[in-house]
């Protein structure tokens, strides 16, 4: 079976083959005896896979390939409704679509943290006015998102009022990147709404990000931490 890299997924028999959603970011590393690259794939899950002996040309077409996909999905459609628009800093919450789909095939999901149903439950609030009416109601014998949010907002939920309070403006507002240090002159910057969001940021000579762009807010990130 031959390599095959493009925009949607890298296939480099026998060391991987998956879709670029599943890879966060890349790095390669030289081996001057023998002129050849060692591709280093960073996955969601943590795992590196390191595939050896590779034309330069190859690495290029896999840094290429990755950055068109990242172009893509940041150009992709948002969502428009007006709860989904709203974004929140919390883990595992990119915005609150999810909260609005009941999904009966995850209907056991285990309880969500208390901090979370708290802040999502007084956003609705402030959402809709005061009018909780206006959000779904929960379905019955369901646990998913939905139906968890939709119990602590109707007050189905033994600490209803504990779960209305006021949610200050920093939990409202946006969080900045996140910046890692992973080599020398290395960073790795990380949209904390959206972990699988990330950029390699260069601050060596030239100074570069995987985004492509010259003067970006990554690099401005980098240069600001």
């Amino acid at each position: 079976m031959k390599a095959k890299i493009d925009h949607q997924i890298i296939c480099i028999p026998p060391y991987i083959s998956t879709t670029w959603d599943q890879v966060t970011f890349l790095q390669s590393e030289d081996n001057p005896e023998t002129r050849r690259l060692t591709l280093c794939l960073h996955l969601s899950d943590g795992k590196v896979i390191r595939v050896p002996n590779l034309d330069p040309s190859i690495v290029d077409i896999a840094f290429t390939s990755h950055l068109k996909y990242m172009e893509l999905r940041k150009a992709a459609p948002q969502p428009t409704e007006q709860f989904a628009q709203f974004r929140i800093g919390l883990p595992g919450m990119e915005n609150l679509s999810e909260a609005l789909q009941h999904d009966m095939s995850k209907s056991n999901t285990p309880n969500l943290p208390k901090e979370v149903v708290t802040r999502i439950a007084a956003m609705a609030k402030m959402i809709t006015g005061g009018d909780l009416e206006a959000f779904p109601k929960p379905e019955p014998h369901c646990n998913c998102t939905h139906c968890q949010l939709a119990k602590a907002i109707h007050g189905e939920a033994s600490a209803n009022e504990e779960m209305m309070e006021p949610v200050s403006d920093e939990d409202l507002s946006f969080r900045s990147w996140d910046i890692n240090q992973c080599a020398e002159k290395l960073y790795i910057v990380t949209n904390p709404i959206d972990p699988k969001e990330q950029y390699n940021v260069f601050l060596g000579s030239p100074v570069g990000c995987t985004c492509g762009k010259t003067h970006c807010e990554h690099i401005e990130a980098v240069l600001a931490s």
